[in-house]
């Protein structure tokens, strides 16, 4: 169907010009923005606008043709036209006259040029007054030109009280690109024929011109290509055909023979062509033979090794070439087939090779050659990808886009904005056509953007341009568009174009739970209700009925994981107001609306074989952090490590697959991690640690692991130590004696070009002094240890009722001081502890939640009496608290601070909490005389909970810095250095190195330009060096070295008056990459300064994106 009229919010987003011409119109017909989309390459707003009567002259001239017209009368029944009379423009009956297909006189008469000279599809449309008569004109350079102006033309109507109204306008326009539309290329469930019936409306209503049918799970086009098409299949593709013809587009047919093809074989040649003339015989005129994702380097037959030799490279370009030729030859002989398109076997780079030679020296260069740009799904095409595609294929380039398109990615709609496409690429290339997703109805959003594109990349603005799309399928509903735009940032990431997942919802998370930690308002709920309503807005508001059906799994998942974070949210609320029971009753209720969402399936392939991923790694990952807090204000410690990504997930393979103790499962990302990603095993509790191991990628994927990465370890998740690093696909470390972590994390240290494959992360425990429990007694019952495994999310159910004397019992490895004991679960029993070998009663089971006061009794065991002939019981966690640990555990980040003397520096304190009541005491800072420290102050550090303090000082000189709460200390150790400059002395300077990394442009300049995205990297030896010439003698204070991945495990700074003598500043013997920031403290008088280096951390180089030289400040 044609689009909509435009909104008001179209209106706003749209080209808007008001550029008057000198003709005056009454007072009452102001000129207004004119407000064509895509936008027009010319438009100005004329002030000899008009009503629309009820009747209305049309003169047929030129290049209209019975579909253009159906659309003019559409428009005008639409603004109140009860009778189009046919004239030749001089009828006195009709106040209003429309030119359809040319107009000359009456353009003369309101000054406006024809659409002669206009490119192919370019027309003119004007309005005003002509001669005494009020006219329309719709000039078209060819027909299509003419039906373009009549979609134009229904844009430009204003509906009005009364009576519409026709503005004065003078719109010149024409497509940028030759080839705009979508070719329907992905795996999986094809679209039915509606879709492809209601897709062809859809482009022609948009000004797309190109419906390329090559679906690859369409048997005939592509695994038997060679056998004709049965009858009906042959009908529905004439239906198709017609049905592009009325929207003008063309209908491309793709025969895609690669996978078996006889190069040399007459039969197979005869074959492809015997099935295009069945599809000319149809009203096709335009053809595609695609040759991508095929084994290039084997032959389907002896006749092509003995012709082109060796299979693969210039042999396979040249045996296509061959074949396209003979079918282009074909066309040529028809003299009404468009030129022929091919699809490459390389289709998604632009670098040379024997197979592009061969193209371009043998494949006929009326063929346009498709191509995806700098991958099979980049992130961007720039013009000059472009215009190097175009030079190294020697062939009209035209661009398969592979977006939306949803294929590779199961579970997953891409909704977001059609980004990363320089504007000014139709400069190079011949088009640019959308690759859909399985859902036809949804792709719309992102092919009104292609349409958008393909016009006018020139002006091309994506938001604008998806924001307007999203108003078309709102039908103007501020409402709806709000709440789709919801809806859509929850299905914004697709891992290549957008790697962001939720990026509007991520920030309201993150904002969230430092203002919770605070106590503060939050307005996480009012976006969770927002989501939760979306739905049902969408599906009240959204007319496609289309849309909706293929939406609908991901609409209703929505809704589940909308109403999961609202329990999460319940959750929350009832830990801070100390009610465990409905604490616990919001969790059980958060966990059922998860998996509900899980086990939704989507009809179509791929996205049968998992759930929908909607907000996934923001709103799964809130979830399990607002019941981590529920966990810790009830105390319980997973007996197993859990485990975490920065990373996002590939299909089912989830991150707890690593610590699965199965290493034929494993964690896959979605994307090549960057530097700062990791994955982190949380143990539960601080714990002595041993041996541990990251055992990365897979026999089908070995490149899959973190190909420069540091293995750290943390008490609190704040400060991290270096335990070893990395840059094979096995990691393995002993941690020193001594060593206590809860957290163990593999981090990347650079950008990696493969995703991310963990089998385990392996982290052994040593020694004893963490307290275990052990479950005994009965009734008997599925799994016993659940009752006592520190997971909420298992249980020991009994089997039947309890008998007389039955009990569960949890016993501890060594005595503890008691200080309550929680039970959740249900049954009838009093709860005893046992002290010097008595059992004492503390109280009873409740409810599905207890929490009994014991007083801080000693006790080894603890154990439920049932009730005799009670229901049967079903225990998820008993959990002793214990009253002989410290009121809190504090950490400093950072854990050492080097800075300057006499300057503000701040550190964070965490405390977290250890105790199963909220902690009110004194903060307090100590340091050396004479620095200047915060005033004591008052804090409460809630149950299960952590309170994050800035504390901001300065120091005169170094020394330790003290930070005590409730009886606990934590000490850093501050290093004060000489005050430096602001300003970096080396930018710009001359610089010098041993060497460049052979084959490349990472230039020693490169290091001092100021540009972070610039880097030098040297050979591959360990003696390389970097000098800067700083111009002139200055005492160095600070220098900044910023890694790339391949750093300096050791090296020198070193100073020269000359740059021939090199005296000492600083040895760095520990590098572990990132940034460097290495303090001068000894007085110097350095002209050139010099990175020496001493041993890589990497096989190759040395590689710094910046070197920043800070002199000490003066006094």
């Amino acid at each position: 169907m044609p689009p909509s009229r435009p909104s008001a919010l179209v209106l706003a987003a749209s080209l808007l010009l008001t550029a008057p011409v000198a003709a005056a119109e009454p007072a009452e017909a102001q000129t207004a923005p004119i407000a064509v989309t895509p936008a027009a390459q010319q438009a100005k707003a004329r002030s000899d606008g008009f009503p629309v009567p009820p009747v209305v002259g049309l003169v047929r001239t030129g290049d209209g043709d019975r579909y253009a017209e159906a659309h003019v009368r559409r428009t005008l029944a639409d603004a109140g036209v009860t009778r189009v009379v046919a004239t030749d423009g001089d009828d006195p009956r009709t106040p209003v006259t429309i030119y359809l297909g040319d107009g000359d006189a009456a353009l003369d008469g309101l000054g406006v040029k024809n659409a002669d000279g206009l490119p192919p599809e370019g027309y003119v449309l004007a309005a005003g007054h002509s001669g005494g008569h009020k006219v329309i004109v719709l000039d078209g350079a060819d027909a299509d030109g003419t039906y373009y102006a009549a979609l134009s033309l229904r844009q430009l109507v204003e509906h009005r009280q009364g009576a519409d109204r026709m503005p004065g306008v003078e719109v010149r326009d024409w497509p940028a690109m030759r080839y705009r539309g979508s070719i329907e290329g992905f795996y999986g469930t094809p679209w039915s024929h509606q879709d492809r019936l209601d897709h062809l409306n859809y482009l022609g209503g948009h000004k797309m011109n190109t419906y390329e049918y090559a679906p690859k799970d369409d048997p005939y086009h592509r695994d038997r290509w060679r056998e004709p098409y049965p009858p009906d299949k042959l009908a529905q593709l004439g239906e198709l055909i017609a049905r592009a013809r009325e929207n003008h587009v063309d209908f491309t047919f793709a025969l895609s023979p690669g996978l078996s093809i006889c190069y040399t074989s007459p039969q197979d040649v005869q074959a492809l062509l015997a099935k295009f003339e069945a599809v000319y015989a149809l009203g096709g005129r335009s053809f595609t033979i695609p040759m991508d994702d095929i084994d290039a380097g084997r032959w389907n037959c002896e006749g092509d090794r003995a012709r082109y030799g060796s299979p693969g490279g210039a042999g396979a370009g040249r045996a296509q070439s061959e074949v396209i030729n003979a079918a282009q030859a074909w066309a040529t002989a028809k003299g009404d087939v468009a030129p022929l398109q091919m699809v490459p076997t390389e289709y998604y780079d632009a670098s040379e090779s024997p197979y592009k030679k061969a193209l371009r020296e043998v494949l006929d260069q009326k063929v346009v050659v498709h191509w995806t740009g700098m991958g099979v799904v980049p992130a961007t095409i720039t013009k000059a990808q472009a215009a190097r595609a175009r030079q190294v294929f020697g062939h009209e380039i035209l661009v398969w886009d592979n977006y939306p398109v949803n294929d590779y990615n199961p579970g997953r709609l891409h909704l977001a904005d059609y980004a990363g496409r320089e504007p000014g690429l139709s400069e190079h290339l011949a088009g640019i056509v959308s690759n859909p997703m399985n859902q036809a109805a949804v792709s719309e959003i992102a092919l009104y953007s292609f349409a958008d594109f393909g016009w006018n990349d020139r002006v091309y603005d994506a938001e604008a341009s998806w924001l307007r799309a999203l108003d078309e399928v709102a039908s103007g509903s501020e409402e709806v568009v709000s709440a789709l735009r919801d809806v859509a940032d929850l299905s914004s990431y697709d891992g290549t174009v957008h790697h962001e997942q939720a990026p509007v919802l991520a920030a309201e998370v993150e904002e969230f739970w430092p203002a919770w930690r605070a106590g503060k308002p939050t307005t996480l709920r009012a976006r969770a209700e927002r989501l939760l309503a979306a739905p049902a807005v969408i599906a009240a508001g959204v007319k496609d009925q289309a849309f909706l059906d293929e939406a609908r799994s991901w609409l209703d998942a929505t809704g589940l994981w909308a109403k999961a974070v609202l329990k999460a949210l319940d959750v929350l609320d009832a830990v801070r107001s100390g009610d465990g029971a409905a604490a616990v009753g919001a969790r059980r209720d958060a966990l059922d609306l998860v998996t509900a969402a899980k086990a939704i399936r989507d009809a179509r392939a791929p996205h049968s074989t998992t759930f929908p991923r909607v907000g996934d790694g923001v709103l799964d990952r809130f979830v399990t952090q607002a019941l981590g807090e529920l966990d810790r204000w009830i105390g319980v410690v997973a007996g197993r490590a859990a485990a975490s990504s920065t990373l996002g997930t590939y299909a089912d393979n989830t991150p707890d697959r690593m610590v699965d103790g199965d290493p034929g499962t494993f964690y896959w990302s979605n994307a090549a991690p960057g530097a700062g990603d990791a994955v982190t095993v949380d143990l539960g509790a601080t714990t002595p640690i041993g041996d541990v191991a990251v055992l990365m990628g897979k026999p089908s994927s070995p490149d899959d692991f973190i190909h420069a990465g540091v293995l750290e370890y943390s008490a609190d998740g704040v400060a991290w130590t270096r335990l070893a690093t990395g840059t094979t696909a096995e990691v393995k470390a002993t941690a020193p004696d001594g060593t206590r972590a809860r957290y163990v994390r593999y981090r990347a240290t650079g950008g990696n070009d493969y995703w991310l494959v963990v089998r385990e992360f392996q982290v052994t425990a040593v020694g004893d002094d963490v307290t275990r429990l052990t479950v005994s007694g009965g009734p008997a019952g599925a799994n016993p240890r659940a009752a006592a495994d520190g997971d909420l999310g298992t249980a020991w159910t009994a089997s039947g009722a309890p008998a007389a004397g039955d009990a569960l019992q949890v016993t501890l490895s060594r005595q503890r001081l008691i200080d309550r004991v929680i039970v959740v679960g249900t049954g009838e029993a009093e709860v005893q502890v046992r002290t010097a070998g008595q059992w004492q009663p503390v109280g009873g089971l409740t409810g599905p939640y207890t929490e009994l006061d014991v007083a801080d009794v000693t006790a080894d065991a603890i154990r439920l009496a049932w009730t005799a002939g009670s229901a049967a019981p079903k225990i998820t966690e008993i959990v002793p608290r214990y009253g002989d640990v410290p009121a809190a555990v504090l950490s400093v980040d950072p854990a050492a601070l080097d800075t300057a003397a006499g300057e503000e520096a701040t550190l964070t304190l965490s405390a977290t909490s250890t105790r199963a009541a909220a902690v009110t005491g004194t903060l307090s800072v100590k340091g050396p005389a004479g620095w200047k420290l915060p005033a004591d102050r008052e804090a409460t550090l809630p149950r299960g909970g952590e309170l994050n303090v800035p504390v901001a000082f300065t120091p005169t000189g170094s020394g330790t810095l003290e930070i005590s709460f409730a009886g606990v200390t934590a000490a850093v150790a501050v290093k004060a250095h000489r005050a430096v400059a602001e300003a970096n002395l080396a930018k710009g300077r001359p610089v010098t190195a041993s060497s460049v990394e052979g084959g490349t442009a990472f230039a020693a300049g490169n290091a001092v330009d100021g540009d972070l995205a610039t880097r030098w990297s040297s050979g591959y030896a360990d003696a390389e060096w970097l000098t800067v010439d700083l111009g002139s003698a200055v005492d160095v204070g600070k220098v900044v070295l910023r890694w790339e991945a391949a750093y300096g495990k050791a090296y020198r700074l070193e100073s020269s008056a000359d740059g021939r003598t090199w005296a000492p500043l600083a040895v760095v013997a520990d590098g572990d990459g990132g940034v460097d920031e290495v303090w001068i403290d000894q007085a110097n008088s350095t002209r050139h300064l010099r990175v020496q280096g001493v041993e890589r951390a990497l096989t190759w180089g040395y590689s710094l994106w910046e070197v920043e030289v800070h002199t000490v400040a003066k006094a």
